[in-house]
């Protein structure tokens, strides 16, 4: 890990002030996108750190939204995301032969969905596990057997032992978004057990984002979007044990 590299990266990008958005949609992803082109990182899912050791996070300064975590299927059963889709799911909007189902879940409430099931996180210490339960509107238990493992959870989490937020100021010039970067904030040594503790807590949420293909050979097959454990961005300073500033 080379902190003093992606911190000389970020000065250096930061001092070319408004960039060209790489990307054409306006969006948060754009941000990042866009950071990690001039850091010369490659757009990936993989499951090892974007920079020199880092995790690379982007987000427009004081923008409301989430900060991704790391996507993380089931552990089990075999097909969870599949059972899922196909006995909670609706007929999706534009292919109502195909179901989907979109859901956040979170570890202190129940939250509904489509006003027919409710689902909530269950964090099992005893048993080393995250549960998701689902109760119909009687509080009728129809499913308690999808679930993530904790070793499952770490190795996933690992990708973000060490993660680097930077922000950005934005303007528009001739309908072009331009982003100037510049604050950023280190994180380092992720403690799993605040994770389990914020996750109980609500401020870390599961979005499960399970869509179908809609064409080609993979048509009515499940298609994970990008399902992933996410946090408030006020809340992520929580989940580690050394945080540094850098700004003007």
């Amino acid at each position: 890990m080379d902190t003093k590299k992606i911190v000389d990266e970020f000065s250096r990008i930061k001092n070319l002030g408004f960039v060209k958005s790489n990307r054409s949609k306006t969006n948060d992803g754009s941000i990042g996108n866009t950071f990690e082109d001039h850091l010369g990182v490659t757009e990936n899912n993989a499951k090892d750190p974007d920079f020199e050791g880092f995790e690379v996070k982007s987000q427009r300064e004081l923008t409301g939204s989430k900060i991704s975590l790391f996507t993380k299927s089931p552990s089990g059963p075999k097909g969870a995301n599949a059972y899922l889709k196909d006995n909670f799911g609706r007929g999706d909007a534009k292919f109502p032969n195909l179901k989907a189902l979109h859901s956040s879940m979170f570890g202190n409430r129940w939250n509904s969905v489509f006003e027919t099931y409710k689902m909530k996180l269950i964090v099992d210490r005893e048993d080393e596990k995250v549960v998701l339960h689902i109760k119909d509107n009687n509080d009728i238990l129809l499913s308690n057997h999808v679930h993530w493992s904790f070793e499952d959870l770490q190795a996933a989490s690992k990708k973000m032992s060490s993660l680097f937020v930077v922000f950005a100021a934005s303007k528009k010039i001739d309908d072009l978004e331009y982003f100037h970067y510049n604050k950023a904030i280190i994180y380092h040594n992720l403690v799993f057990d605040k994770f389990l503790e914020l996750l109980e807590a609500g401020y870390i949420m599961f979005d499960l984002r399970m869509g179908v293909y809609k064409s080609g050979k993979s048509i009515g097959k499940p298609h994970d979007h990008g399902s992933g454990f996410r946090v408030d961005k006020e809340y992520i300073a929580l989940l580690y044990q050394t945080i540094i500033e850098i700004s003007d």
